[in-house]
């Protein structure tokens, strides 16, 4: 039986040479870095692809099942630009790439569009997906690259995607980005930012302990010669009697001793 997969980060880059354009073999260098830096870096795996054309992104949905779309490059306003064969580069229409995503990526939680003017595109597919981040105007190849960065850092921490994003841009901020550097996070309404971890419980530390240390009364205790035995019952009441009831939900074997009043410390 194979256990939990670590969560899937598809990144696709798409610059025409000719053309010019932000270094994508840079930003996924770092990121792929700060991922296996991480502290839970065994719950994230890291995919990637160059020189992505439209065609393409249906095999790497259908190859790699990732929880994340990460896509650096360029974008107009009919949508994400990718390569063409003739080494040029054309628009996607965004419907198109949301119908895409519905058909054959379904398990994709958050699409984060790394690239200059994105925002209307996160927009709409944050409809598909449940998030989305974009930019709402230029960014620098800096910016971008440090915002990447920072937010899989953050996710790698086994922080949710709304606090991550909140982190990984105020880094930006410190470092002078302006309000149209800033990326915006999109989201469907039913979707909770604050409590969507992307990373599987089971690569996640356990969660404390619930319920509270009962009061003296949950300490049972006998005195012999100079022996003293206490058993330390938890539970989530503090009344003896409720105590009793619980353990006896349990199902559990207690052999309840007469506590002997003293004065005497352990």
């Amino acid at each position: 039986m194979t256990g939990p997969q670590p969560t899937g980060v598809l990144m696709l880059s798409a610059v025409a040479t000719r053309l010019g354009g932000p270094d994508t073999g840079e930003e996924q260098r770092q990121v792929d870095r700060m991922i296996r830096e991480a502290r839970y870096r065994d719950g994230l795996a890291l995919h990637t692809a160059q020189a992505v054309q439209g065609e393409d992104i249906l095999g790497h949905l259908l190859d790699h099942e990732p929880t994340v779309l990460h896509f650096s490059g360029h974008a107009s306003d009919t949508g994400l630009r990718v390569l063409t064969p003739d080494g040029g580069d054309a628009p996607l229409v965004t419907e198109g790439l949301g119908d895409l995503l519905a058909a054959a990526g379904k398990q994709v939680r958050l699409v984060v569009l790394n690239a200059c003017a994105t925002d209307p595109i996160a927009q709409d597919l944050a409809e598909v997906t449940g998030c989305a981040i974009g930019y709402p105007a230029q960014v620098s190849d800096r910016t971008a690259i440090t915002f990447a960065t920072q937010f899989y850092r953050c996710v790698g921490a086994g922080m949710p995607v709304g606090p991550a994003y909140e982190a990984a841009r105020a880094v930006i901020r410190m470092y002078g980005a302006d309000e149209n550097e800033l990326p915006v996070l999109r989201q469907s309404p039913a979707v909770n930012m604050d409590a969507l971890h992307l990373l599987h419980p089971a690569f996640l530390p356990p969660p404390p302990a619930q319920g509270r240390i009962p009061d003296p009364t949950a300490f049972l205790a006998r005195r012999t010669g100079t022996k003293r035995y206490t058993v330390l019952a938890t539970g989530t009441t503090d009344s003896e009697t409720d105590l009793r009831a619980e353990l006896a939900d349990r199902n559990m074997n207690v052999q309840w001793i007469q506590v002997e009043e003293t004065t005497e410390r352990g």
